[in-house]
């Protein structure tokens, strides 16, 4: 099959053939009986001009990515094949916009665009004489650098977290002002001499990805250099991915209620939501080898959902036959309640399910004011005026100062684990944990202790005048029904 560049050339010389041998006798002969077949041949050759401009046209366009102008996947994969049958070295930098769905979900479909828009130029502007950017699919790019340069400095210029001002919607009000926080990663795979892995275009790109994957784990600068060591982490992932999807579309989650106590007396004060996996064969896979990959992923926001909406559904008619009111606590990742709509989605589910906001306990970590600041005390406040309770998790392990703690507005401190553990051994940590108490009350919040194991650990908690307790002292994690019987 020919394509069309060889195609016009042929039709072009054809044509100019046709025409030299039809105007030759008018002026040779000195007649004008060939003038007809002149007109007819130029107008062949205008119609192969203008179906080559088409043509052409039309072969850019595919090539082209349209909102950003830059070369496509397409484009991409005839560059790097060609790049890499010449056997010359490059680095090949894999970009992406993390969360970039969630920003079209959110946001709208323009603010995506208008993101892309914004990055390239500036992904662009770091790029020597015979380098090259690629826009592959959704927030992806693909850099390809010169083996002679230095793709971590040039990447330290751009991989960065910004906050940007998006362009009011249509029919919106443009004095209102919406900032969104963009956060790009990179992951880079150098190809030279030694690569001896399947040289291809896609080959080059899945490692590059990988290298991305890992990079999206460091907190500040998200730059990683694959190596083969992050060929086994990258398939525990993609393994633990698979794992949730099947889970999700086979109804193998379950939830187990812990339950927590009030101090004084033993009285029961409510439920934590744990979220547990049972495979066909019966076998339970630990949250431990689910709950981070799903972490790395938006997957961790459908388990979310899944906890939020299953334990509202089977606690609603627990409640309604308890004579006393308890609370049932569920956690939600940083990411999740992050997003603009969180707070309108839980109201949706209580609406839907009917169950008593003011039973509704959910727990985040410090970690999630990391992720939004603004939006996630925005849709925490949103939370308490419906009358749902809010509780910090794993307090003690965060970041968060005492300036900025006590301006969260949260009901409940949750003491980690790993201060209470040290409880009885380290005479600090017992003065530390009694403080965090101190301190928790002084913000008119309650404070829990987890991960209580033993008896000395209790009466210490008792001492400092602990409000809560949860741990396998007094309750273990209870299936459903023996929750249920609980309750009575």
């Amino acid at each position: 099959m020919i394509d069309f560049k060889s195609g016009s050339k042929l039709a072009f010389g054809l044509t100019g053939i046709s025409l030299a041998n039809s105007i030759i006798p008018i002026f040779t002969k000195h007649t004008l009986s060939p003038l007809p077949g002149v007109v007819t041949t130029l107008v062949s050759l205008l119609s192969i001009i203008i179906i080559y401009s088409f043509y052409k046209k039309s072969t850019i366009n595919s090539f082209t990515d349209f909102i950003t102008g830059l070369p496509n996947r397409r484009y991409y994969v005839r560059y790097v094949n060609n790049r890499l049958e010449t056997k010359h070295p490059f680095y090949l930098v894999c970009i992406e916009i993390e969360d970039f769905k969630n920003i079209n979900d959110v946001y709208g479909i323009q603010a995506g665009d208008f993101i892309l828009k914004e990055i390239a130029p500036k992904l662009k502007s770091v790029l020597g004489k015979d380098e090259i950017l690629f826009k592959i699919t959704g927030g992806l790019f693909v850099m390809l650098l010169d083996e002679n340069s230095f793709p971590e400095e040039k990447l330290r210029l751009i991989i960065r977290s910004e906050v940007m001002t998006l362009p009011p919607k249509y029919g919106e009000d443009p004095s209102i002002k919406k900032t969104c926080n963009v956060s790009l990663a990179a992951g880079v795979v150098h190809i030279d001499h030694t690569y001896d892995k399947e040289r291809n275009s896609s080959s080059v790109l899945h490692y590059a990805e990988i290298a991305l994957a890992e990079a999206r784990k460091y907190p500040t600068q998200k730059i990683c250099l694959y190596n083969d060591s992050l060929l086994n982490s990258d398939f525990e992932q993609k393994e633990a991915e698979f794992l949730i999807k099947d889970a999700m579309q086979h109804d193998w989650f379950f939830l187990v209620y812990q339950p927590q106590f009030i101090t004084e007396g033993k009285k029961l004060r409510g439920f934590e939501t744990l979220i547990r996996c049972r495979k066909p064969d019966g076998t339970i896979v630990s949250p431990g080898m689910f709950i981070p990959a799903a972490e790395r992923t938006n997957l961790i926001t459908e388990i979310d959902d899944y906890v939020l909406r299953r334990a509202m559904t089977e606690m609603k008619p627990v409640l309604e036959a308890s004579a006393e009111k308890f609370v049932v606590s569920i956690n939600v990742s940083a990411k999740n309640i992050a997003t603009e709509n969180f707070a309108q989605k839980i109201n949706q589910m209580i609406d839907e399910t009917q169950f008593p906001a003011e039973n509704l306990e959910i727990e985040i970590t410090e970690y999630s004011f990391a992720e939004s600041m603004e939006a996630t005390i925005d849709n925490i406040l949103t939370l308490r005026t419906l009358g749902v309770q809010i509780a910090l998790d794993d307090f003690g392990t965060g970041y968060t100062s005492i300036a900025q703690l006590m301006k969260l507005p949260v009901n409940l401190l949750k003491i980690d684990k790993s201060l209470i553990d040290e409880l009885e051994s380290d005479p600090v940590m017992s003065d530390m944990v009694d403080s965090i108490i101190y301190m928790g009350h002084i913000m008119d919040c309650e404070v829990i202790s987890e991960g209580v194991e033993n008896e000395n650990q209790l009466e210490i908690l008792k001492e400092h005048k602990c409000d809560f307790i949860q741990g396998f002292v007094w309750g273990r994690p209870l299936p459903f029904e023996e929750a249920k019987a609980l309750c009575k």
